[in-house]
């Protein structure tokens, strides 16, 4: 349901340990900004209805291939807090991904009409960090989301689950969803209040025949869609261990902080010689998976070539196997697709100079046809600073050049991307003005997509409307776990309490953005008007 019938918002209900469960709120009128053109009398006729969703980050959490261990420097009470930060490594609702994919889905086709405009959806677009960790078996479940199909999202084996919430390898740091009589509450319990979902470790396992969406879709590349963790290129033992039956689950215990700190950082900026140590982790043994392969930029682009999609490709080309960018038009907007991953290693964005060559044509192209462009990539336009490269490797395009190629170009109304988690729309002005659109994850809370409307006045006025969209989850979790819809309710009240995230209102969460972040209308003057 669209957050102008309904939003959610935190309930009444507060544990003595802050812990939050969520109900139905009041709608949200939409508001306009005005920053770059008046606001029109009428708003005119549509000429778009999308379906915007980013960052599903459908995750195998029983991967060899992951860093949960790391995570717990992030707490509050931990000595490396101020040092390292946010980590990111792990969340409580990680193993919940590919409910929380299935409840979007339903809830997306549930919207027949744009709420601003009236019209039907034409299309939707996914702007990339569709799988969380590159694996195969994470793309699989993303093309069957989308496209309709079985879905067992299971790894390893098949018989039960093999992660940090498990309790053959206890650790008071993680989330165990059935109570332990041996052990006691772990740290979510005991600090922040987290409950008990009894049973969770198996539903979460059941296989399932989702829908699919029932309208054409186009996909993005996502840096999490081609790099282990979204920044370590495939090779070395993190990579090679993918697929293996050994698992990383702490660091050394004769390390000191500084040791602990030096290689959280040395993992996060991609650093050789820090990767080189994960092989010398303390493991715990579960099930070897070959599904759990790295995927190739190639590969990603190649699953979406099959006889359920639509269009075939989902926009891309059979002539281009290796190019994650593309062109799409519909009517008189052109979508320019972007792959802004950096395939040298770093979760942040940049381009090449080939494709920045080929966005220039574009542009040229779009102006003297008049046509609106829509720019669509995972990275949003404060994120294009990744300049890592491998040796003999083309330089990367950034940031200010990248800005810089923009300029002049009348055709520019809308740029669409995700990456940040977080809503935010952002007004660029200039001799031709435009609007970008972030839109959050479904991963992170609020776990929201968005409904995306461009319509055209007669008065030379054009309106990008917003509107944010819930998943179909649960709200409230009525506490069970026996159907996909109960667990992604249960995902999304865990993300709403994560305790690195926690605020005092969940209307100030910054996933959430402002109100001028959600539900707007952004006016613009056409350039063509």
């Amino acid at each position: 349901m669209t957050t102008t019938d309904r939003a959610t918002v935190i309930g009444g209900a507060r544990s003595p340990l802050g812990y939050w469960s969520l109900t139905l709120g009041p709608g949200e009128s939409h508001i306009s900004r005005a920053e770059l053109a008046s606001i029109p009398a009428n708003l005119g006729n549509p000429l778009l209805s999308i379906g915007h969703l980013s960052d599903l980050h459908l995750c195998d959490s029983q991967s060899p291939a992951r860093a949960d261990f790391l995570d717990r420097w992030a707490d509050d009470d931990s000595p490396l807090k101020s040092t390292l930060g946010i980590i990111g490594s792990y969340r409580a609702q990680d193993c919940v991904t590919v409910q929380v994919g299935e409840a979007m889905v339903r809830a997306l086709n549930a919207v027949r009409r744009g709420p601003v405009g009236g019209a039907p959806l034409d299309w939707a677009i996914t702007t990339g960090d569709v799988t969380d960790n590159a694996h195969a078996n994470e793309l699989g479940w993303y093309i069957n989301l989308l496209d309709g199909g079985p879905i067992v999202p299971d790894s390893g084996d098949r018989s039960r689950y093999e992660g940090s919430a498990d309790h053959d390898y206890w650790n008071e740091s993680y989330w165990h969803p059935d109570p332990s009589s041996q052990h006691g509450p772990d740290r979510p319990r005991r600090l922040h209040g987290f409950p008990d979902a009894p049973g969770l470790l198996d539903a979460l396992r059941e296989p399932f025949t989702a829908g699919g969406l029932q309208m054409p879709w186009l996909a993005v590349h996502g840096n999490h869609d081609q790099l282990i963790q979204g920044k370590v290129n495939a090779t070395g033992s993190l990579g090679e261990g993918s697929t293996a039956g050994q698992r990383a689950i702490d660091v050394p215990p004769d390390w000191s902080l500084d040791q602990i700190a030096r290689f959280c950082a040395g993992v996060d900026s991609c650093d050789p010689a820090t990767l080189a140590l994960w092989s010398t982790l303390p493991v715990r043994e579960i099930t070897a998976d070959p599904l759990r392969r790295i995927i190739s930029r190639d590969d990603f682009i190649g699953a979406h070539f099959h006889d359920r999609a639509r269009p075939i490709g989902h926009g891309f080309s059979r002539d281009a196997p290796h190019t994650a960018y593309y062109r799409y038009d519909h009517q008189q907007i052109t979508v320019l697709v972007l792959d802004t991953v950096n395939e040298h290693g770093g979760w942040q964005g940049s381009i090449e100079p080939g494709q920045l060559a080929w966005l220039e044509s574009e542009l040229v192209s779009a102006d003297a046809e008049k046509r609106y462009i829509v720019l669509a990539s995972h990275h949003t336009s404060e994120d294009l600073v990744n300049d890592t490269v491998s040796p003999g490797a083309p330089r990367r395009v950034l940031g200010a050049e990248f800005a810089a190629a923009l300029e002049g170009h009348p055709c520019l109304i809308l740029w669409l991307n995700g990456h940040t988690h977080i809503s935010r729309v952002t007004a660029h002005p200039g001799r031709h003005p435009w609007w970008e659109v972030t839109t959050p994850s479904l991963i992170d809370f609020p776990q929201q997509g968005r409904i995306v409307e461009v319509l055209r006045a007669d008065n030379a006025v054009l309106t990008i409307a917003t509107t944010m969209l819930d998943h179909s989850g649960e709200l409230p979790w009525s506490g069970a776990t026996d159907s996909v819809l109960a667990i992604a309710g249960l995902s999304r009240e865990l993300a709403a309490n994560d305790s690195q995230w926690r605020v005092p209102d969940l209307s100030l969460h910054v996933g959430g953005g402002t109100a001028a972040d959600r539900n707007v209308l952004l006016h613009l003057v056409d350039p063509y008007g």
